[in-house]
């Protein structure tokens, strides 16, 4: 039998009810919940032949936790002042999801070598070199919005994450996103319990060179924005 646990302060609400709903789409996984004053833990569990597919499917969803949902947090607090609108919100979601392969490879590695998974402890320690490099990218984040003298916040957003491996195209319905080239459905993330927030995270962590509209009904702010991410395509053109 294989077992561990995960524990997190109950001050990441977010972060609790993600990992929550993840632990309970985990095949042949049991779990159970505890809470102190201050902290709620998992106690997760499988037998051993399953040990290597279920243990990486909870790496997986920590990882999710670390390089989006904290990673988030940071950036909401590091750039202060700022109104959460559709272009400021694809700023920091190119902040959140910027070199995201490499970060996972350091979460990844941390992982391998914890016993348990205490995660806001784990954040604030072992993974510490992580939000030093989040620090230096706010602060150029930062000196951008500053010497723009009011530009365009799509320009930095874009300057940020690069045009290097824009290679996918996405499908956008009213009720789905698609990842057509890898062929497989995008998960939207309720980060900000906004809809279409949510929507330009998943988008910009695709990253996509093109959005195919299937149907999908958007605000004009929303259109704005991913015009700013990717070439769209409206429906008459499929």
């Amino acid at each position: 039998m294989w077992s561990n646990v995960i524990s997190i302060d109950k001050g990441f609400g977010r972060e609790i009810e993600f990992i929550l709903a993840k632990l309970q789409k985990i095949r042949h996984l049991s779990f159970a919940v505890e809470e102190s004053r201050d902290r709620v833990f998992f106690y997760i569990a499988s037998v051993c032949e399953m040990q290597e597919e279920v243990e990486g499917q909870v790496r997986e969803l920590l990882q999710t936790v670390f390089l989006v949902f904290m990673k988030l947090r940071f950036f909401l607090g590091a750039l202060h002042n700022m109104d959460l609108n559709h272009a400021n919100c694809a700023l920091i979601c190119s902040l959140v999801h910027f070199d995201s392969e490499y970060e996972k490879g350091i979460v990844s590695r941390v992982l391998s070598e914890t016993c348990d998974y205490a995660v806001d402890g784990l954040m604030h320690f072992r993974l510490r070199p992580l939000s030093e490099n989040w620090e230096e990218l706010a602060a150029l984040a930062t000196r951008l919005i500053a010497s723009g003298g009011g530009g365009d916040i799509y320009d930095i957003a874009s300057f940020i994450t690069g045009t290097d491996g824009a290679k996918n195209r996405i499908a956008l319905t009213d009720d789905s996103l698609f990842n057509l080239t890898v062929r497989r459905p995008v998960e939207v993330i309720d980060l900000f319990g906004q809809p279409e927030f949510n929507l330009i995270s998943a988008i910009i962590r695709e990253r996509p060179c093109e959005i195919l509209l299937k149907g999908a009904h958007l605000s004009a702010q929303m259109d704005r924005a991913l015009r700013h991410i990717a070439r769209v395509t409206p429906d008459a053109l499929i």
